[in-house]
C-alpha cells in the first residue's frame, strides 16, 4: 500500500445541498455533512464552509488552545531551579513534575481518540478542560510535592487533548487546498511555548511563593475553557469504539510506561545504580509490555496494531521521530545549563531565548509554507542539518562564551525543532489515513510516545554523558595542575594576591588563593564536558542524518526502476 498524505489535501465535488447555517455546533444534534464536507475518520470535525471572518476566529482559537496546552509545563520547565525552594524539593523530586507530564501525555493519546470517537468532540473539550482548570485551582490551596505532580500529570493529559484540538480547530481556519499548511502549524504552535516561557519574567510568576504561576497557568486554562465553548467545532462522525479489553490493554500499556518513564527521567538525577528501585522499574516494564503486545497482537479491532506498527516503515519513521526530539537536548540540558553555570540567570539570557523563540516561529513558518507530500522527508532532512551545524559551532564553545556567541547556532536550534514536527506527524498520519483511517490510535500512541521517549532519553542521556565527561576533564586538568608547573604558580599567585586587601593572614590568603585556583579549574572542566556533550549530539544528528539520506535514495532509486519498468 502506498504513502498517500496527498489524500488530506484533495476536496471531493461537492454536491449543492441546502446546509442549515450554524455558527453553535452541538454534538447532540443530528447533522448530516453533505458529500465532500464529512470527516475523514470517526471523532474529527467535518469540513463544512466557513466565512473569512470565521476561519480567522478559527485560526485564532487554534493558537491560544495550542499554546495554552503545553505552555504550563513549559513555565515549570523553564524554572524548575527557582520552584524548588518554594516548594522545598531538592532537584531530583522536582524532576518529578516535568516526567509526570511527560509520562501521562505519552500513554493517554490513543485513549483520547477513542473518546472523541465514541463521545464526541464537545464532551472531550469541555470535561478535560475543566478537569484541569479543578486541579490547578486545589493546587493554589493544597501545596507539596504530591500535588504538584498530580497538577502536572493533568496538565499532560490535558495537553494532549489541547494539541489535538489546537490541529482540529486550524483545519477549520483553511480551505481544503491548503489542509497541509493546516495541519503542520497546528502541531507545531505547542512547540512555541518552551521558548516563550523562557521569555516570561520569573518576578510576574513568583509572588505568593510561587503561587503566581498556578493562577497564571488557571487563567489560561479558564480562557481556553470560555472560548471552546463559544468557538466550537462542528459536530463528528460519532461510532463504537471501546471494548472491555480495551481496559486490560491500555492498563498494561500505562502501567509499563509509568515504570520506563520514571525510571528514564529520573536516573540521571538520582543516578543509576544509586537507587535500587530504578533497575527494579525497568526490570518490571519489560513483563508489562511484553502482555500488552501478546494481548494486542491477537486481537481483531487493537487499541494499538503493535503488526502494523512494526512495518519496516513505521520503525525507521519512530527512530528518526526519537532522534529528532533526542538533539533537542543539546539546547535545554546543554546551553541553558552552561550558561546557568556562568551565573545567568534567565532573566539575563532573554536575547537568547528571544533567538529561540524566534527561530522557532520562522521554523514554524517555513514548514508551513514549503510543505508537500513529495518534501516531507527532506524538511526532516534539513532539520537534522542544521542541528548538525548548529551543535558542531557550539563545540567552539569556552569559559568566555556567553549569550551573544550563541544567538546564531540556539535560533538555528529554534528553527529545527519546529521545522520537523509538522512533516513528521503528516508522513505519519498519511499512512493512516491511506489505509481508511482505521489505525488512528495506533499512530497518535506511537507519535506521543517517540516524543516523550526522545525528550526522556535526550535529557537523560545529555545529563549522565556530561557528568562522565566533566569527571574526566576534573581529574586530567587536576593532573595536570600540579605546582611544580610555572604557569599554575604564576596562576596561584596572582589569585592569593587578590585577597591581599581582604586577607591579612598569609595562610588563609593563600588557602583562599587554592580554592579560587580549584573553582577555576572545576568551571573548565564543566566547560569541556558541554563540548563533549555538544560533539556527540553533532555526530548522533549526523548518523540519522546520513541514514535517512540512504532511505531517501533507495526509495527514489525502487520509484526510478519501478517506473522504467
Amino acid at each position: 500500500m502506498g504513502f498517500t498524505p496527498w489524500k488530506l489535501t484533495e476536496e471531493k465535488r461537492r454536491v449543492r445541498v441546502a446546509v442549515p447555517r450554524q455558527h453553535f455546533y452541538q454534538d447532540n444534534e443530528p447533522f448530516e455533512y453533505p458529500e465532500g464536507q464529512r470527516p475523514a475518520i470517526p471523532g474529527a470535525p467535518g469540513f463544512p464552509p466557513h466565512p473569512t471572518r470565521r476561519r480567522i476566529v478559527f485560526a485564532f482559537t487554534s493558537v491560544l488552545v495550542g499554546i495554552t496546552g503545553a505552555l504550563g509545563n513549559a513555565i515549570v520547565a523553564a524554572n524548575l531551579p527557582y520552584l524548588q525552594g518554594a516548594l522545598g524539593l531538592d532537584l531530583s523530586e522536582a524532576a518529578y513534575l516535568s516526567v509526570a507530564y511527560l509520562v501521562t501525555n505519552a500513554i493517554t493519546g490513543c485513549v483520547l481518540v477513542k473518546y472523541r470517537q465514541e463521545f464526541g468532540i464537545r464532551s472531550f473539550c469541555m470535561i478535560f478542560l475543566t478537569l484541569q482548570a479543578l486541579l490547578i485551582s486545589s493546587h493554589l490551596f493544597v501545596h507539596g510535592l504530591a500535588g504538584a505532580i498530580l497538577v502536572r500529570a493533568a496538565s499532560g493529559i490535558s495537553a494532549s487533548a489541547l494539541t489535538t484540538l489546537g490541529v482540529f480547530y486550524m483545519i477549520q481556519a483553511f480551505p481544503a487546498a491548503h489542509r497541509l499548511k493546516a495541519v503542520c502549524l497546528g502541531i507545531g504552535t505547542p512547540q512555541l511555548s518552551l521558548p516563550l516561557a523562557w521569555l516570561i519574567p520569573k518576578d510576574f510568576l513568583a509572588f505568593g511563593n510561587w503561587n503566581g504561576l498556578y493562577l497564571f497557568e488557571l487563567g489560561l486554562s479558564l480562557t481556553v475553557l470560555g472560548i471552546v465553548s463559544i468557538v466550537r467545532l462542528p459536530p463528528s462522525v460519532r461510532s463504537k469504539a471501546f471494548e472491555p479489553l480495551d481496559v486490560v490493554s491500555f492498563s498494561l500499556y500505562a502501567v509499563g510506561f509509568i515504570l520506563f518513564g520514571s525510571a528514564m527521567g529520573l536516573g540521571s538525577y538520582l543516578w543509576w545504580t544509586n537507587v535500587s528501585w530504578i533497575g527494579w522499574f525497568f526490570t518490571a516494564c519489560i513483563p508489562c509490555f511484553a502482555l500488552f503486545v501478546s494481548i494486542e497482537a491477537h486481537r481483531k479491532r487493537p487499541l494499538v496494531d503493535v503488526k502494523w506498527l512494526s512495518a519496516g516503515t513505521f520503525v525507521r519513521w519512530a527512530l528518526i521521530a526519537v532522534l529528532c526530539r533526542f538533539v533537542q537536548s543539546e539546547q535545554t540540558i546543554g546551553v541553558l545549563t552552561m550558561l546557568r553555570d556562568f551565573g545567568l540567570a534567565n532573566d539575563d539570557i532573554i536575547p537568547l531565548t528571544g533567538a529561540i523563540f524566534v527561530g522557532a516561529l520562522l521554523g514554524l513558518t517555513a514548514a508551513a509554507l514549503t510543505v508537500s507530500p513529495a518534501r516531507l522527508s527532506y524538511m526532516v532532512l534539513a532539520s537534522l542539518f542544521i542541528v548538525v551545524a548548529a551543535t558542531y559551532l557550539d563545540t567552539g564553545s569556552s569559559v568566555s562564551t556567553r549569550v551573544p556567541q550563541l544567538l546564531i547556532t540556539q535560533g538555528m536550534m529554534g528553527f529545527a525543532g519546529t521545522l520537523f514536527i509538522g512533516p513528521l506527524f503528516i508522513f505519519g498520519l498519511g499512512r493512516v489515513l491511506a489505509d481508511g483511517g482505521v489505525r488512528m490510535t495506533s499512530f497518535i500512541a506511537l507519535f506521543n510516545v517517540t516524543q516523550s521517549v526522545g525528550t526522556l532519553t535526550g535529557n537523560a542521556f545529555t545529563q549522565t554523558y556530561l557528568f562522565h565527561a566533566q569527571q574526566y576533564h576534573l581529574g586530567t586538568y587536576a593532573a595536570q595542575a600540579a605546582k611544580s608547573e610555572s604557569d599554575v604558580t604564576a596562576l596561584l599567585s596572582s589569585l592569593t594576591a587578590q585577597y591581599s586587601p581582604l586577607i591579612a593572614d598569609p595562610v588563609l590568603r593563600s588557602a583562599e588563593g587554592v580554592a579560587a585556583l580549584s573553582q577555576q579549574i572545576s568551571l573548565y572542566a564543566r566547560v569541556a564536558g558541554y563540548v563533549d556533550v555538544f560533539t556527540a549530539i553533532s555526530l548522533a544528528a549526523s548518523a540519522g542524518m546520513v541514514a535517512l539520506a540512504a532511505v531517501i535514495a533507495v526509495n527514489a532509486i525502487k520509484q526510478y526502476w519501478s517506473k522504467a519498468s
